[in-house]
């Protein structure tokens, strides 16, 4: 062996806690990340985003059909667990949606995906992008401003390939950060 690196991945100290706060004051999360679906599955349980009780729908799928069959499928969950029962008891389980950058590419070039999509992701507790380039970061804060005008996006981003997306939003913060500025 000639030479070796190693890069150690680490949260900053009071990132969950930060996160857990503004969830707490009803802000709604969407991470958007360059990370592929393993590493920002990991981030996201050592965030506090993500933990074991709650129910993780995964899209990878690239196929028009496939998509319109994997969030159908996922919005018939929701509106199933939406429902009372008598047999439904306690509180109600949390739900994430994690997607892949390639499956929001197809998403985003049909119209009848994005509502579906944008109907289950405004539903579950947390939407996680994975292997999502800057272009679609700035995409995904468009598309939640054109679709809910009255809200307010906020986009926190720490290197250059989050500069378009913090450029997108209503409120742009760009820190300073063990890996980036």
């Amino acid at each position: 062996m000639i030479g070796s690196t190693a890069i150690e991945d680490k949260l900053q100290d009071e990132v969950a806690d930060t996160i857990q706060f503004a969830k707490a004051a009803g802000i709604k999360v969407w991470v958007l990340t360059g990370d592929k679906i393993e590493t920002a599955t990991n981030i996201g349980f050592s965030a506090g985003l993500l933990d074991s009780s709650m129910t993780l729908h995964s899209i990878e799928e690239i196929d028009d059909s496939e998509l319109h069959l994997k969030i159908g499928n996922i919005n018939v969950e929701l509106d199933s667990k939406a429902r009372p029962s008598s047999a439904h008891f306690g509180p109600k389980r949390k739900e994430a949606i994690i997607v892949a950058g390639s499956s929001l590419i197809k998403i985003d070039e049909d119209i009848e995906l994005r509502e579906l999509f944008l109907k289950a992701a405004t539903r579950v507790d947390v939407v996680l992008a994975c292997r999502v380039s800057p272009k679609q970061k700035a995409d995904v804060v468009n598309l939640i401003k054109k679709r809910f005008p009255d809200k307010t996006t906020l986009s926190i981003g720490d290197g250059a390939n989050d500069v378009s997306m913090i450029l997108q939003a209503h409120v742009g913060i760009g820190i300073l950060g063990k890996e980036g500025q």
